[in-house]
């Protein structure tokens, strides 16, 4: 004798199941869903991409600064814009012919541009010196969308403001 659970057919003579329009109708639906969220998760990835490397810039000269005021050196981001890579060196006097050499910590090394990011910047350069003071700098890092950030350091005090910027904001 058999179960009356699922192994009989119906007693109208159809069985129990999806049809294939069924089925169908339910993958292209799934499939529009599909297709509307991707590029959303595209966009909050680029834009994430982009909040994490203005962050990560903006406390390489938090750093810079803080570092230059409690051991008396003057540091110095260099920017290479056209080579989308920056990194920090120090010099032991506040002279014009200073020479820079390379942090060895891992504060000194290269870093990189990610690919989807762009900058622009006053200047190649900022200095940090012993009494607290910066040289003037003005940065824009922005990808392709109109949103972007602005990294600002006061003169006077060295402090670093990171700002949210959109398209017409930049130079």
């Amino acid at each position: 004798m058999t179960s009356r659970i699922g192994s009989e057919p119906r007693r109208d003579g159809r069985q129990a199941g999806f049809t294939l329009l069924e089925l169908l109708v339910v993958t292209l639906i799934l499939m529009v869903l599909v297709g509307v969220s991707v590029p959303k998760f595209g966009r909050t990835f680029r834009h994430l991409q982009l909040q994490v490397f203005a962050s990560d810039v903006a406390k390489l000269l938090t750093y810079a600064n803080r570092r230059a005021v409690a051991t008396g050196e003057v540091l110095r981001i260099h920017f290479d814009v056209d080579g989308r890579r920056y990194w920090l060196t120090r010099a032991q006097e506040a002279s014009p012919e200073a020479k820079f050499e390379r942090v060895s910590d891992k504060f000194g090394r290269v870093a990189s541009v990610p690919g989807s990011i762009s900058i622009a910047s006053s200047t190649r350069e900022v200095t940090f010196y012993p009494d607290g003071r910066a040289d003037r700098f003005d940065m824009f890092i922005f990808d392709d969308s109109q949103a972007g950030y602005r990294l600002v350091t006061d003169v006077r005090t060295g402090r670093v403001k990171l700002l949210e910027s959109h398209g017409t904001d930049r130079r």
